[in-house]
């Protein structure tokens, strides 16, 4: 007789930086231990999971889930979409005989996280942030382990949830941990090797206080010696004519050349970013969205600032600051490499394996 499976079920997404770290696990899973596990993800209807997730061949369920409108009419009817993502949820796990649950944090993994208590399953929590989402925070009474990415995160947890963390970091792909070596990505955007390369990027929504800043300085930055990779997202409207030394590009999808072309990046502080510009042990220039719900760009910025690991600048102050700032770091050699070791102290390289051994060693214990 075959030995049972372990279920899981992984409640992730609304973004990619809440969808990815769950991904790159559910991945190392079956690469390594499709014998023993089977994994399926439940999220939103009309979201990026929606779409990933079945690129990726895993069994995929949509709760009928949004984040909380207001106070509205649809407010008003929000208790009961809340009711019936959660009954969703349980349907599931009784369906596919779950044995337990891993939640990734924002609106996605509440349901599914009560449903798992309610059904006395695991309950598994990862955190990308410094700052712990509510969400996180709510469940991790309950949780057998909370996954934090940064030891400063415990800070934020009550007494009693702070024994359940693990600190083992955020888990990048394996594309942006196996990057194409420096000269290969220059030969690929076809710049000048001797000319130092900025990545400036805003996801693919594009940032616009960063997009702002580049196009006021377009002719400075045109006359400098130097590379650039200007990811601009789809809302924003280039300039008619843009300065040889820069590409341009709406999308990138091969992170990985940019990154490694790359000797300082300009971005936004979110949690896949941070873990990416540590791994790879790349300066920054971090701008965090003032509008995220939790305040986690600016913690996560603020914790790499304080270590001089990364210069933070609000957004408010990003296009008067721009300019300057990137010439005093590609001017100054010694702290650009002083930039990158110390980064390279938040990295997490091996997050990915740790985290499914651990759920994995939990679940088999």
């Amino acid at each position: 007789m075959s030995e049972k499976k372990i279920n899981l079920l992984f409640a992730a997404g609304g973004t990619g930086g809440h969808l990815f770290p769950a991904t790159a696990v559910a991945n190392y899973l079956r690469d390594n231990y499709s014998d023993k596990v089977n994994c399926f993800f439940i999220g939103t209807e009309d979201r990026i999971e929606s779409i990933k997730v079945p690129q990726m061949g895993f069994p995929y369920f949509a709760m009928p889930i949004t984040a909380f409108p207001g106070k509205n009419m649809k407010g008003l009817m929000y208790p009961i979409t809340f009711i019936n993502a959660i009954s969703k949820a349980r349907k599931v796990i009784k369906k596919e005989s779950i044995d337990a649950v891993i939640c990734t944090g924002a609106y996605i993994s509440y349901p599914p996280g009560l449903a798992a208590r309610r059904m006395k399953r695991k309950l598994f929590l990862m955190e990308s942030n410094v700052n712990p989402g509510k969400s996180i925070l709510w469940l991790s009474k309950n949780a057998t382990t909370v996954y934090t990415s940064y030891e400063k995160s415990a800070e934020f947890f009550d007494p009693i949830s702070v024994f359940k963390l693990n600190c083992l970091g955020n888990p990048v792909r394996d594309e942006i941990l196996n990057p194409p070596s420096k000269e290969v990505a220059i030969k690929k955007y076809g710049f000048n090797p001797e000319y130092k390369t900025i990545f400036i990027f805003g996801g693919s929504l594009g940032a616009r206080s960063i997009n702002l800043a580049v196009q006021k300085n377009l002719k400075e930055f045109g006359e400098m010696k130097v590379n650039i990779i200007w990811q601009t997202g789809k809302n924003y409207v280039m300039p008619a004519v843009i300065p040889p030394n820069i590409i341009a590009t709406v999308f990138i999808d091969d992170m990985a050349t940019a990154y490694a072309a790359s000797d300082l990046v300009v971005a936004r502080s979110g949690a896949t970013t941070v873990a990416e510009v540590a791994v790879l042990a790349k300066p920054s220039i971090l701008v965090p969205l003032p509008s995220a719900s939790n305040n986690e760009q600016y913690e996560n910025a603020r914790m790499l600032d304080e270590s001089n690991a990364a210069i933070l600048i609000k957004d408010e102050d990003i296009e008067g600051s721009l300019l300057d700032t990137v010439k005093k770091i590609l001017d100054n050699e010694d702290e650009l490499i002083a930039m990158s070791e110390r980064v390279k102290e938040f990295a997490r390289p091996n997050a990915v394996r740790e985290i499914a051994e651990d759920i994995l060693n939990t679940l088999i214990s």
